[in-house]
């Protein structure tokens, strides 16, 4: 097994864009990769929740580059914190290991950015796992949630992120490669705020995919 390190916020428009696009890159060519999935909670960083109101332009922004990730958020309840489901995938990394992980968070990114599931609840929880589950038929969602609501993985979450201070992270996402090397959102650094609204000045779909092919092959 090769691990890919990314470290983002579930609710990132900019990490959901480049895992969606990382994790075809690894299915088209490189099966032995997993992408280890580790928290870096803004909520924590930024002592404040994300205001929906950023969220959902830098959603209109990305949608027109990755149509099939993004709809409108059409649900009332939007998640006050995000923390419930980065603790979910830590229950499915306690459970089942990496790949398990992965395919939860990225469940839970489909099931909130698309699907406009509350992933701060437990009922939204158990609705990206049956997601999950569909993506990784080895993937016990009863044993996950049990987990999730048994089990310290609060304190899985909280350790990972102070691991994460010690780290050169720049923002959400921040992937560390198999070669040693770490990108900063590749393919879509070109981007900028200008009086309230995001630019997106250019974008790299294949930027993942070249990234971990070079860091693999050398």
């Amino acid at each position: 097994m090769i691990a890919v390190t990314i470290w983002s916020d579930i609710h990132c428009p900019w990490a959901t864009t480049v895992i969606h696009r990382l994790r075809a890159a690894r299915d088209a060519e490189f099966p032995e990769v997993v992408l280890d999935q580790r928290p870096w909670p803004l909520e924590l960083i930024n002592r404040e929740g994300t205001p929906q109101k950023i969220v959902v332009q830098e959603v209109a922004v990305l949608a027109s580059h990755e149509e099939e990730l993004f709809s409108r958020y059409r649900d009332d309840s939007w998640p006050s914190t995000f923390l419930p489901a980065f603790e979910l995938v830590a229950a499915a990394r306690r459970v089942h290991g990496l790949r398990a992980a992965e395919d939860v968070d990225y469940a839970l990114r489909v099931a909130f950015f698309r699907d406009s599931v509350d992933v701060g609840i437990e009922d939204g929880l158990a609705r990206a796992l049956e997601r999950a589950a569909l993506l990784n038929p080895g993937i016990d969602a009863a044993a996950v949630l049990g987990t999730w609501r048994n089990e310290p993985v609060r304190a899985d979450v909280m350790a990972d992120y102070e691991r994460s201070k010690a780290l050169p992270i720049q923002g959400s996402p921040q992937v560390f490669w198999p070669d040693g090397s770490t990108s900063h959102n590749p393919g879509l650094t070109d981007h900028e705020w200008v009086r309230g609204i995001p630019r997106l000045r250019s974008d790299d779909p294949a930027a993942p995919g070249i990234l971990l092919r070079a860091s693999i092959r050398g």
